[in-house]
């Protein structure tokens, strides 16, 4: 456990003659996983979220026959357990005091801005993820893979590339396209919206010239640009890890932020050494469940 913050720690700070500090005023980015997953609010320690299927495609009936009949299917189920994240820093009396520059005064800024990145990175954790064969969906495989198992059987899902590829024109243009092929769980045709393009920051700019050109990029012809106004968004993520993967998020709520607690920032004094304790807490769990959510590649 960490040792109360005093004034032997930072002996700079109790004697005036400090021009500037830096190293704590940095700019930060605007949350971004709210971009991308659906935030919904738990009421009791796990929440439950059920696939059901609807019906499939309708038979003959022979003249005189009984009409074809099947069964509704339950399908897929993922459990989300929620789980309580904290940080916190005890200063001393004496620290509190003596402190010259109201460097004390923004540790509650500071508990903020850690809790904060902190379910930024666990939300896009996620995402790196995707193909990891140890985080698994509802059906048994991984986030992003070409053999999702269909709860009413039939040929497998897919929603990653059939051949992995980095972000360009054409690979975007496939990713969509398999998108638009897509078929629910009895194979049924589904009209899925492409939402928002997901990128590592190394592909943020390539990403720009594909969705905001007007004509086709690389190419001397003068072809329109089909991707134009298709996507809504473009999230560039530094808390995406793989410098090449990148995916597209669709309107399916299948990536889920189910948040139990608030992040809250309190503070006590202890009654015996008059030390200031600050801390902030939250409880949450992120995690996907419906995987048309996203289509996707780990880049070539």
């Amino acid at each position: 456990m960490a040792t109360a913050f005093g004034t032997g720690n930072a002996p700079e700070l109790l004697w005036p003659g400090i021009a500037a500090m830096w190293g704590t005023d940095y700019s930060d980015y605007p949350t971004l996983y709210t971009k991308i997953f659906s935030v919904e609010k738990a009421s009791k320690r796990f929440e439950k979220v059920q696939q059901m299927t609807g019906l499939g495609l309708a038979s003959v009936k022979n003249e005189g026959g009984s009409i074809p009949m099947t069964n509704l299917l339950q399908g897929f189920q993922k459990e989300y357990v929620m789980v309580t994240y904290g940080l916190g820093t005890s200063i001393t009396h004496e620290m509190m005091q003596d402190e010259q520059y109201g460097y004390i005064k923004k540790v509650p800024k500071f508990l903020a801005r850690s809790m904060r990145q902190t379910e930024e990175t666990h939300a896009f954790n996620v995402l790196n993820r995707h193909v990891n064969t140890a985080f698994l969906g509802p059906d048994g495989v991984a986030l992003v893979s070409t053999a999702h198992v269909m709860a009413g059987g039939g040929a497998n899902g897919s929603n990653r590339l059939a051949t992995d590829a980095d972000l360009t024109q054409t690979s975007l243009e496939t990713l969509l396209q398999q998108l638009m092929d897509e078929v629910d769980d009895r194979q049924l045709k589904t009209r899925r919206m492409p939402k928002c393009l997901v990128v590592p920051t190394a592909s943020n700019f390539r990403a720009r010239k594909l969705l905001e050109s007007a004509y086709v990029t690389g190419s001397a012809d003068n072809d329109v640009n089909p991707l134009l106004g298709l996507l809504a968004d473009l999230v560039g993520s530094p808390w995406i890890t793989d410098s090449d993967a990148w995916g597209v998020v669709t309107d399916a709520e299948g990536l889920r932020f189910w948040r139990r607690e608030a992040t809250e920032i309190f503070r006590d004094n202890e009654f015996s050494t008059r030390n200031l304790n600050i801390a902030t807490t939250g409880r949450w769990d992120v995690s996907f469940d419906d995987w048309r959510c996203i289509y996707g590649t780990i880049g070539a």
